[in-house]
């Protein structure tokens, strides 16, 4: 060991050709924060290393498209890896297939505080503070024909602590005993550590959630390696938008102002825990959902209205993004057996659910003509088994909502 401590900061997953998905009506006077999220999000990264002092930045990729991401992306990175290279910070990015994209990546000149990492082999950068030796970089790009392995990384030998960089994440062997005391993985937005020992294997996650499923705090790592070679990591929270994903257990007629009030208390609660603009995505849950005035998607919309003209628009904003009902694990028996239209739809519903064989035939739903050019029927209609189950949930119970008599919904 070099006998000095290290701390450097770990980031990725950037994204910054993409766009938050499931908004379906942005609203005007958040259009543009929405549109700049991932930008700012990426900026307090730049920030934090600034504000960390940090010895090093390692970067595992995804940061951006440049097909998709266009000249601003480029001008944006060049602008805060500038900002670090003021102040002497260096980068170390291990490319990922994505950065990659079109061969951009070696065509340009980045800053001369940024190392892209080669991706035909390993590279071992010694990395100096001052003049003094005090930790390893080793990593690679992503290659088309090279998979990474872990092997090639521990055979790198060094007297200082060693950090590794990867554009993915990778099954290490043994991480204990590999002699590398961090390993710094990419490829996914949300962060992970699939090791923690003498070792640590760690993803950061990209600094902002881009849809529902990437909920929760984002952000990037602050690493810490002592003397004694222990590793710390400590994350610090970046994105410019939070995902929150609150279920609600519905008993069957429950009152409309309880739930109402409930959603209130966790919308306030949520924006003093987040301290930033949030995303929220309702699902209401328990074995009453069906029997409240909730069934009604006409309820639902109505209420993620109320909440909007009562928390969209302040500073921060938490803007109710959807409302639904968590999709039935069954259908129950008294739908089925019902002489209503309803009944029918939902025998034939049930027949799908029982007879994994049958085709859905959706392509008969399409009418070609009208796709957008390119996108071939089949892209929509092909479905695997587990998107079957969820699409014939999703088909009950919009049935239900459809077909079923309004006097059987509490108001």
């Amino acid at each position: 060991m070099s006998g000095h401590s290290i701390r450097f900061l770990h980031a990725g997953s950037f994204h910054l050709e993409a766009t938050l998905q499931g908004l379906y009506d942005v609203p005007e006077h958040l259009a543009e924060a929405l549109v700049n999220a991932p930008f700012a999000a990426a900026e307090r990264v730049f920030t934090a290393a600034l504000r960390e002092e940090v010895d090093f930045l390692i970067l595992s990729g995804d940061l951006l498209d440049p097909t998709n991401a266009g000249p601003r992306a480029v001008a944006f990175l060049t602008d805060e890896f500038t900002r670090l290279s003021e102040k002497a910070i260096p980068v170390y990015w291990a490319a990922s297939r994505l950065d990659q994209t079109d061969g951009w990546l070696s065509a340009l000149e980045w800053p001369e505080n940024v190392h892209v990492l080669s991706s035909s082999s390993v590279e071992s950068i010694e990395h100096k503070r001052g003049e003094l030796p005090v930790a390893r970089i080793c990593g690679r790009s992503w290659h088309e024909s090279r998979t990474l392995h872990s092997s090639e990384f521990v055979a790198v030998a060094s007297d200082l602590p060693r950090v590794v960089v990867l554009p993915e994440s990778l099954e290490i062997d043994d991480p204990d005993k590999s002699g590398v005391l961090y390993w710094g993985l990419g490829g996914s937005v949300n962060a992970g550590t699939p090791h923690t020992g003498v070792s640590v294997a760690h993803c950061p996650g990209g600094p902002q959630g881009f849809q529902p499923s990437e909920s929760g705090p984002h952000g990037c790592s602050l690493v810490h390696i002592d003397p004694e070679g222990r590793v710390r990591t400590r994350m610090i929270q970046s994105d410019s938008w939070r995902w929150c994903l609150p279920r609600l257990n519905l008993t069957a007629g429950i009152a409309y102002d309880t739930v109402l009030h409930e959603m209130h208390s966790r919308v306030e609660r949520l924006m003093e825990e987040a301290q930033r603009p949030l995303l929220v995505c309702w699902l209401a849950s328990g074995l009453g959902r069906f029997d409240s005035a909730f069934a009604s998607a006409t309820e639902r919309d109505e209420t993620v209205e109320k909440l909007r003209k009562e928390f969209g628009y302040g500073s921060p904003a938490a803007w109710s993004v959807s409302f639904e009902l968590e999709s039935p694990h069954a259908l129950r028996a008294e739908w089925c057996e019902e002489d209503s239209i309803l009944g029918d739809f939902m025998r034939v519903a049930r027949d799908y659910y029982e007879e994994d064989e049958k085709p859905l035939r959706l392509e008969d739903l399409l009418v070609e003509t009208c796709l957008p050019g390119g996108i071939a029927p089949g892209a929509l209609t092909d479905v695997g088994l587990e998107d079957r189950d969820v699409l014939l949930h999703q088909a009950a119970v919009l049935g239900l909502d459809l077909l079923r008599d309004d006097d059987a919904v509490p108001h």
